[in-house]
């Protein structure tokens, strides 16, 4: 199971999960893993969102369109992964969202 944040942003975000993650954490692409090689994090590609209202209606939060739409999935069975989620989203400088 995993945690999710949205991040909604009004530019393309540019997340440099290498800088994010220092050992003994490991970034490959878009996944950072801890020293035991589990997933703790995994960042899907920025989207943009272009239809109006469409945030709204998916969230439940206003926000006007175009908007880049970033998700960022943290494991829940580690205290380490969703304090790395928080912090790559902090750094994308957007409305962050938490999934329920």
């Amino acid at each position: 199971m995993s945690r999710e944040l949205i991040v909604l942003t009004a530019r393309k975000p540019e997340l440099d999960l290498q800088a994010l993650a220092p050992p003994p954490l490991q970034a490959a692409g878009n996944y950072v893993f801890d020293s035991e090689d589990r997933l703790l994090l995994r960042v899907q590609e920025p989207v943009l969102v272009s239809v109006p209202g469409e945030t709204e209606r998916l969230l439940g939060i206003e926000s006007t369109a175009p908007v880049w739409w970033t998700e960022i999935h943290a494991a829940t069975d580690s205290p380490d992964a969703d304090h790395l989620a928080h912090r790559c989203a902090e750094t994308l400088n957007g409305t962050i969202w938490t999934v329920p």
